[in-house]
């Protein structure tokens, strides 16, 4: 079972699997901001911050951290993602709809893939469609 946790506050702030102590060799981190996020922009809620973890061997996610909104929505999935050992590459095959909050977790998936050098999946977009 993946520990998991969810703060319900604004914005929602979610802690999924194992997050690694500082310098781990053996971990890879994605980050992604919500800054440039389209919905969020919409929303005028564009503040938060992704973080996912994973084994820098084979980019199989160990963990996140997530604080944002509508993290209480998606911070389910990628705990279903950790439980189910994937690799940010296949977590990216999923399909992520436009505009919504969960789009914007995929350049933190992206750059684990890139840090792992697994080519990512193909898909509609160049991984993120920005707010502007």
């Amino acid at each position: 079972m993946v520990p998991f946790a969810i703060m319900f506050t604004a914005p929602s702030v979610a802690v999924i699997g194992v997050v690694p102590k500082d310098g781990e060799a053996h971990i890879v981190v994605g980050t992604a901001s919500y800054t440039d996020q389209g919905r969020a922009k919409v929303m005028a809620c564009n503040a938060g911050l992704v973080r996912f973890y994973a084994d820098a061997a084979d980019g199989k996610l160990t963990g996140a951290t997530m604080a944002g909104p509508g993290v209480e929505h998606s911070a389910h999935l990628i705990a279903w993602a950790i439980q189910s050992g994937w690799t940010a590459t296949q977590t990216l095959a999923l399909p992520f709809y436009h505009p919504t909050f969960e789009e914007g977790l995929k350049p933190a998936l992206l750059a684990i893939c890139h840090a792992v050098h697994a080519k990512p999946p193909p898909f509609r977009d160049d991984g993120f469609l920005p707010g502007t």
